[in-house]
């Protein structure tokens, strides 16, 4: 046994202390608050609803990611002898520091109006800047831990089972307040009159179904893999697939805005706007910048797709 019960005990807390933390910021955001922004049902801060989906996303991605590493070191606790679990969750902290590092890339490229100018601070060049030095941080810090742990290539199934287990807890987070904003906006249209933007959301969710279901497929898939001590190339594909499909959704995303805020028949709707019903002078950035990373992101998942095509199946 090389890991100590003081450190599965250890991990066992941290995860217990993360995941509430977590979940109390992305229920609130993502449940309770942000599907409801747009009908203005209850008592609710006066945010954009952009704002309020990143946070929601942000928080119930990272609970999903803790609530598994609270498993596993509640399992390692309990079975004394298997380090393996201890890895598992350790690759669990990597997970949430490659979520930590997209939400500061995205806001860093993308979304940084949300957390700048919408919410009083004009200065927005200095947010990125701070943005793009986080995300550099996290990505390191995320990185080496986990090629000190697995190497670069000898444990590719448990490393890929990292990334897809994190591109899993995103996507499904994506849906939840997609699907549950859509879900209340279909079923309040006497208060909404915006039910293009409610149908839009529904084409968003079904985008959210496919991509979470991609990378859970090859989240079980490379666990399976290495279980057995392959490498099969249909869990790269699945995994590549997710990752188009995610770009496709930030391209989705700016033809809502621009859909939503065209001067030639805006709706008073927007997903960065400060205020809900309210004009959002930025859309035509969200857009632009929704189609150059979307596209992007397509182009790379191609590439990696013909580098795992290239790829052999091995043992």
């Amino acid at each position: 046994m090389k890991y100590s019960s003081t450190t599965r005990l250890i991990n066992l807390i941290l995860f217990a202390l993360l995941g509430f933390g977590a979940g109390a910021l992305g229920i609130y955001f993502g449940l309770c608050v942000t599907p409801f922004l747009w009908p203005k049902l209850g008592n609710l801060p006066n945010m954009g609803w952009g704002l309020g989906a990143l946070l929601g996303v942000t928080g119930l991605s990272a609970f999903i990611v803790c609530v598994y590493g609270l498993v596993l070191s509640i399992l390692s606790v309990i079975k004394e002898r298997d380090d393996s679990l201890v890895r598992k969750a350790f690759g669990c902290y990597s997970a949430l520091g490659y979520l930590a590092a997209a939400f500061f890339l995205l806001n860093a490229t993308w979304l940084y109006r949300l957390t700048s100018t919408n919410i009083g601070y004009s200065d927005f060049a200095f947010v990125i800047v701070v943005y793009v030095v986080l995300f550099l941080v996290f990505g390191i810090v995320s990185n080496i831990p986990l090629l000190r742990m697995y190497g670069e290539s000898e444990e590719l199934n448990k490393i890929m089972r990292i990334l897809a287990g994190t591109l899993f807890a995103l996507n499904f987070a994506l849906l939840l307040v997609f699907g549950i904003s859509y879900i209340v906006l279909a079923t309040h249209r006497d208060v909404y009159e915006g039910a293009a933007v409610a149908s839009h959301l529904g084409y968003a969710s079904l985008v959210f179904i496919i991509s979470t279901l991609l990378s859970g497929a090859a989240f079980f898939g490379y666990a399976r893999a290495d279980k057995k001590g392959v490498i099969k190339k249909a869990n790269g594909f699945l995994f590549e697939g997710a990752l188009a499909v995610d770009g496709g959704a930030m391209i989705l995303a700016g033809v809502i805005e621009y859909l939503n805020q065209s001067p030639k028949k805006p709706s008073g709707t927007s997903l960065v706007a400060k205020t809900v019903q309210n004009t959002n002078i930025y859309f035509m950035e969200f857009s632009v910048m929704a189609f150059i990373l979307g596209g992007l992101l397509i182009l790379f998942s191609l590439y990696l797709c013909w580098n795992t095509f290239k790829g052999n199946e091995k043992k």
